[in-house]
């Protein structure tokens, strides 16, 4: 079936004209793109560019990892023959394009609005500045200094196989700044054992390849690393550094191939830390924090509708989708301090419960609180509320509001405003 998908990207490069389409045909048929600019009305906004994609794909399910693809095969050869930048900013829907039938009606996925800019960890507090006041005791060597801008590049970046390649970077930079105190042994590739000469009797020893530094110090930190997730770095390593991709040897992979930036992430922190004065880290109250992943995660909805589709003056699709809007929207505001836990008599939690459907402004933060069980017994419940419906709350007694809301809460957590005279 032929399908086309509707994306926009970032752009440092305009059609020369508002209003005029641009095509991209591929001789083979691959696909057919058509651009243009996206007119903004000021600077708050990044420029960008609409991309219509026309391709073919087995079914609608399918047509977004061949959407992807193809869109990679357009953008290389938009920044090779401008040296531009073009970035997906994101894509808006995927229309079968076949014909439609006597109803007109045609199947699509339209993507959501997704959330511009997810919620922060509320993870920083005296015990993690106290931790890099106190490491900065150490005179950083330029060595491990590279090897932490390699790892937080790793971290920042966004893209798996960039950050695989990053967080290496930095693993190579320690283990090559090491001088050898020992030689070592080439090991057969089969059975892994020191190699031995029949002919001399005995084990041809040489100071450590740079390979061979490397398997040694992730095996130092990571004392549960066998040969299996050895090769299995490694392979990624190779691939990824002769302009390969992830995706590529997913199938020779042991593991997933975000599992995998995980995985060599945790041994590069390790990495870091074992170069830092053991004195210094074993003092008390030290606090380093393990993400549960590197990998970047965006959350969006994708909806399957039917509707028709009308065509422009030029016969082609009209995917400007007008008066038809699909969003993420969150159940809560935009929250950047840690949530509280509010204790409260069962009483009392079914006043709120009752809140939630008397009408007023306070509806959706009692909702938010009364779903928000954490744990209850025989007389009391825990519920968690966000930090902006807190400040929201204590703000209202403080200024010695009254009302049902207001009332319920001043017997939960007790006069504000009293306390605070």
């Amino acid at each position: 079936m032929q399908c086309v998908a509707n994306y926009e990207m970032k752009a440092e490069a305009s059609v020369f004209e508002d209003g005029r389409w641009l095509q991209i045909a591929h001789p083979k048929g691959l696909f057919r793109a058509r651009l243009r600019n996206i007119v903004r009305n000021d600077f708050s906004t990044p420029f960008l560019l609409t991309l219509h994609l026309y391709f073919e794909a087995p079914n609608l399910d399918e047509a977004h990892e061949i959407a992807e693809e193809r869109l990679v095969d357009c953008l290389n050869m938009l920044v090779l023959t401008t040296g531009c930048r073009f970035t997906r900013h994101r894509i808006r829907q995927i229309v079968d394009a076949t014909s439609p039938g006597i109803t007109g009606m045609r199947s699509l996925h339209m993507w959501g609005d997704s959330i511009g800019h997810d919620d922060p960890h509320p993870v920083l507090d005296e015990d993690v500045t106290h931790t890099a006041e106190h490491l900065l005791k150490y005179d950083i060597p330029p060595a491990l200094r590279r090897a932490m801008r390699w790892y937080r590049l790793g971290v920042n970046s966004t893209i798996p196989d960039d950050q695989f390649q990053y967080f290496w970077f930095a693993l190579e930079v320690v283990a090559v700044s090491k001088e050898s105190t020992e030689k070592v042994s080439d090991k057969c590739p089969v059975c892994r054992s020191p190699l031995f000469c029949e002919k001399c009797k005995t084990r041809p020893l040489h100071w450590p390849y740079e390979k061979q530094k490397i398997q040694s110090l992730i095996q130092a930190v990571d004392k549960e690393c066998d040969d299996e997730k050895l090769e299995m770095l490694e392979t990624a390593r190779n691939t990824l550094m002769h302009g390969g991709t992830l995706k590529e040897i997913q199938e020779k992979l042991s593991q997933p191939r975000e599992a995998i930036v995980d995985t060599l992430g945790k041994i590069v922190f390790l990495t870091l830390l074992s170069q830092f004065p053991q004195e210094l880290l074993a003092a008390k109250k030290l606090k380093f924090l393990s993400p549960s992943t590197y990998v970047n995660r965006t959350l969006t909805g994708v909806a399957h509708m039917q509707m028709p589709v009308p065509l422009d003056a030029d016969g082609e699709f009209d995917l400007a989708f007008s008066g038809t809007k699909m969003s993420m929207i969150t159940d809560a505001p935009p929250q950047s301090a840690r949530p509280n836990l509010m204790v409260m008599e069962k009483a009392h939690y079914e006043r709120l419960k009752k809140l939630v459907y008397k009408p007023g402004d306070h509806q959706e933060m009692c909702r938010r609180i009364a779903e928000r069980l954490h744990d209850e017994n025989e007389t009391h419940v825990a519920l968690v509320v966000v930090s902006t419906d807190m400040v929201r709350i204590r703000e209202a007694l403080k200024r010695g509001e009254t009302g049902e809301w207001q009332d319920l809460f001043r017997e939960i957590v007790g006069d504000v405003k009293a306390a605070a005279s």
